[in-house]
């Protein structure tokens, strides 16, 4: 009887911690829209005036890359720094903006394949495919925004916003307002 407790115990024990852990894992997925910054502190950022911004660097819609380029040029020179040409420019500041699609509802998963397992080890041919159940996909706009100083990064920042509406417009402003919150953390240099 009391090695059946014991077991018990280690049973109620290991469940405790596999929750934490998928608790966990589960709050780690809830933050993981929340932009990522880093920044050189070692830099002089008060020495830095002048920015160029380099064409994104996946081109796919010329009209929403210029959008972007716009917002960050709007942002830098509102920070204090001058739009020249790449050749004058204190730094570059490149970007790569993607979609990504997550899931949030049922998937059905269907694997199609043969094997032979045996007592030491088993071999599986075939494949497995996914097919959605209900039309539950969420489209993220994922942007990276770095910026470089005689090839070093100085700033680095990356985010994602929840598209609402496919639309062009809905989409031009999400980026928008990504490109504001990516660039906020950016040191000031008007007035210093």
């Amino acid at each position: 009887m009391n090695k059946d407790k014991t077991m018990r115990e280690r049973f109620r024990k290991a469940q405790l911690f596999f929750c934490l852990i998928a608790f966990g894992g589960l709050l780690a997925g809830c933050a993981s829209n929340a932009p990522s910054i880093s920044v050189d502190e070692t830099q002089a950022f008060q020495n830095i005036n002048s920015f160029y911004v380099k064409p994104a660097l996946n081109s796919v819609n010329p009209t929403l890359e210029n959008s972007i380029a716009q917002t960050i040029a709007n942002v830098m020179t509102a920070k204090g720094l001058t739009e020249v040409s790449q050749d004058e420019a204190d730094v570059l500041i490149g970007f790569f903006p993607f979609v990504e699609s997550k899931d949030g509802g049922t998937r059905l998963n269907i694997g199609l394949g043969s094997g032979t397992f045996g007592r030491s080890g088993g071999i599986s041919i075939g494949s497995v495919f996914s097919i959605p159940v209900g039309e539950q996909f969420t489209e993220y706009q994922n942007l990276q925004i770095d910026v470089t100083k005689e090839n070093i990064f100085v700033y680095s920042a990356s985010g994602s916003t929840k598209i609402e509406s496919n639309d062009a417009i809905t989409v031009q402003r999400a980026l928008n307002e990504l490109v504001t919150s990516l660039l906020d953390s950016y040191p000031n240099t008007k007035d210093n």
